[in-house]
């Protein structure tokens, strides 16, 4: 048979330390509170934004270094499924999910992927534009029709060119 767990009640110092536990806490903040919290949230988008324009700057980079060919081709194609994989994380956090979205198609398409032919470079090209766009316009939420619509032929020509 089974032994059953025994429960063990949390020292009366540790009620103590919790947020005051017989009246609660209040949620509402003072607007100083308020105040400093809308400048950390400030200050992370613009670090945010200084983070995603250097991870384009690091695409750019090594598409360029893919496209010349040579022996680090491989390693660049890397290092671009792991910049977009990052950038498909942070989109959504700061309110850019257009951005996850360009990011995500990007990152499919290069998976598995390490000597792309001149279609594929174009493709991967576009989908760094995109991303570009995103971030140059502060496009927050989804974008409009033209956004969806590009996000949307990105997505098919990842379909078709996957393989070559």
């Amino acid at each position: 048979m089974a032994k059953r767990p025994t429960f063990i009640a949390a020292p009366q110092e540790l009620k103590r330390k919790a947020v005051n536990f017989k009246r609660g806490f209040s949620l509402k903040l003072e607007p100083e509170a308020v105040k400093k919290l809308e400048l950390v949230v400030e200050k992370a988008t613009d670090n945010f934004t200084i983070e995603v324009a250097e991870k384009l700057k690091q695409l750019r980079l090594a598409l360029d270094e893919v496209a010349q060919g040579g022996a680090r081709g491989v390693q660049q194609m890397r290092e671009i499924r792991n910049v977009s994989l990052d950038i498909k994380g942070m989109g959504g956090m700061f309110k850019y999910p257009l951005l996850t979205a360009f990011a995500k198609t990007l990152n499919d398409f290069v998976q598995g992927m390490n000597d792309p032919s001149d279609i594929q470079l174009d493709i991967i090209g576009a989908q760094i534009d995109a991303l570009y766009v995103v971030m140059a316009n502060r496009i927050q939420g989804g974008g409009g029709a033209t956004e969806r619509e590009l996000l949307q032929v990105l997505q098919m020509a990842v379909q078709k060119y996957k393989d070559g």
